[in-house]
């Protein structure tokens, strides 16, 4: 079961692990519009229907120890059947296990579940927001919001000032953690790496607006 790959922030960091306004990666000051989804503060969750028809679940990590709640809910919800009756293997699910008692996530639900923000076809072909859209429809799963196309400058305004969560128990209960943003069509640096990135809201904190 292939692993997230990890999202780097848009900036470098000093030696105090401050933003420095140093784009990490150069050619993201190329892209002129990135379409922005919300950060959701939980724990990275795999699932991946195997060639063969078998379910795995796991975390970020082989090692990763899930929460006994969510780890039954998602053993009973993405079972080997289901899974098969709305995709064909192989095929990789990724997104958060997310509510109560993960990362403080009491404000997005009382309960625990998963929210999905991203798919793997095989080995390489990464699905574009439409389709992983309707592959959340198909599963009966939330997706996390799409908040739309931006400016690197947009983007970068939209996290300093903050924004309420599109995701929580009722309207303004908490900020959203940030964004994560993509190249409209999907793009690889020259390492063969994908073109994605994250900023926090909390990276702003004590920061001039």
């Amino acid at each position: 079961m292939k692993g997230y790959h990890k999202i780097d922030t848009l900036f470098t960091r000093d030696e105090d692990h401050a933003l420095t306004g140093m784009l990490r990666n150069p050619v993201i000051g190329t892209i002129n519009k990135w379409r922005a989804t919300e950060k959701i503060d939980g724990m990275n969750i795999r699932i991946h229907l195997t060639e063969d028809g078998e379910v795995q679940i796991g975390g970020r990590t082989d090692n990763a120890q899930l929460p006994m709640f969510l780890a039954g809910y998602l053993r009973a919800k993405f079972t080997p059947e289901f899974m098969q009756s709305v995709a064909q293997g192989p095929i990789t699910l990724y997104g958060e296990g997310y509510g109560a008692g993960i990362q403080k996530g009491g404000d997005y639900r009382p309960d625990q579940g998963f929210i999905l923000f991203d798919v793997l076809i095989g080995e390489d072909y990464w699905l574009d927001d439409d389709d992983v859209t309707g592959v959340a429809l198909a599963l009966g799963v939330p997706r996390v919001y799409i908040i739309g196309d931006l400016t690197l400058a947009e983007l970068i305004t939209t996290v300093k000032v903050g924004f309420f969560s599109y995701h929580t128990v009722e309207s303004m209960a908490r900020m959203a953690e940030g964004i994560v943003a993509r190249p409209i069509e999907p793009l690889y640096d020259r390492r063969g790496k994908r073109v994605i990135i994250k900023l926090k809201t909390k990276d702003f904190k004590g920061v001039e607006k």
